[in-house]
């Protein structure tokens, strides 16, 4: 009796975790024609997006767990558990519609994923609550509002704006400017028109750039080739920038900082060793602790009278 309770139990087990594994997709078609706007409300699993200059229309290859359609059962799945308005209006909204659990935080139940294909002359908003998310080949602005997984954002032609809760974030080739607000987790941005970051917390690396402003808490920076003036404000961690066309200006607690190739450059430190070399002219304006090393420098280099500077 107990041994076969145990194979049941097992066997139980083991049809769960091949549904699990196991997914099926369904096909979603979507018109958009005279919409001025996409939004796409989203809950948990992978999204996966990319423009197509020739499409009309919003197609969508929705994956399932096979336990969940199971539990739920096959028939209008799609109804029931997605959301579309907004069809001939300045906005579309494919929303999904999952029932929260406890079990699961107060997310989601169960995750779908999607793979879309959408006009790529469109502006474009996301908001997802948990899951890797991927958007590609856009002709139009992009707005994303996410919680946590990681996000990557490419090839888009108009602007980038990410909210974003936790989770690493990688943005390449951007035409417009690329604006982020992110509580943790890493970057690594490339080949941006211009950068504004309002807001993160965790390395961030930045090459090829337009004119960039960018506020940390903490972790280590490091950039490169910026076409046009650099501001950061930093709290904690390692600066390193290199090969700035314009003026760089750092405001800084604690971290190394080390400048090379760059026009005027200002200082506010409190702790931690400057290194600059190759610059217009150097101004550590206030500094506590740590000492200045110069090399290179074309114009007037200052620094507090309490400060070692060092010329090599």
């Amino acid at each position: 009796m107990i041994r076969s309770l145990f194979c049941s139990l097992i066997l139980i087990t083991f049809l769960s975790q091949a549904w699990a594994a196991d997914r099926k997709t369904y096909p979603m078609e979507v018109a958009a024609n005279g919409v001025h706007r996409i939004t796409f409300d989203v809950q948990e699993g992978e999204f996966v997006l990319r423009g197509d200059p020739s499409a009309t229309s919003a197609s969508l290859r929705v994956s399932i767990d096979r336990f969940w359609i199971f539990r739920l059962g096959e028939e209008g799945i799609l109804k029931r558990l997605i959301k579309v308005s907004g069809e001939g209006t300045d906005e579309l909204v494919v929303a999904t519609d999952i029932p929260r659990s406890i079990a699961n935080w107060g997310r989601a139940e169960y995750p779908i994923d999607f793979e879309v294909v959408v006009p790529a002359t469109i502006p474009l908003t996301v908001r997802d609550t948990s899951g890797d998310i991927r958007i590609s080949q856009m002709n139009a602005d992009v707005e994303v509002h996410d919680g946590s997984g990681r996000l990557t954002v490419s090839d888009v032609h108009g602007a980038v704006s990410l909210t974003k809760e936790s989770g690493d974030i990688e943005v390449r080739r951007v035409s417009g400017e690329t604006r982020i607000s992110s509580k943790t987790g890493q970057m690594k941005l490339q080949d941006l028109a211009g950068l504004e970051i309002e807001q993160s917390d965790g390395d961030l690396s930045v090459m090829n750039t337009g004119p960039a402003r960018i506020h940390n808490q903490s972790g280590n920076l490091r950039i490169s080739a910026v076409k046009g003036a650099l501001e950061i404000t930093d709290e904690s961690g390692e600066i390193q920038v290199a090969n700035v066309a314009g003026d760089v200006t750092i405001h800084d607690t604690s971290g190394q900082i080390r400048v090379s190739q760059a026009g005027v450059v200002a200082v506010d430190d409190t702790d931690g060793d400057v290194t600059v070399q190759n610059a217009a002219s150097l101004a550590v304006r206030t500094k506590e602790s740590g000492q200045v090393k110069v090399s290179g420098i074309s114009g007037a280099v200052e620094v507090p009278p309490n400060i070692t500077l060092k010329r090599e």
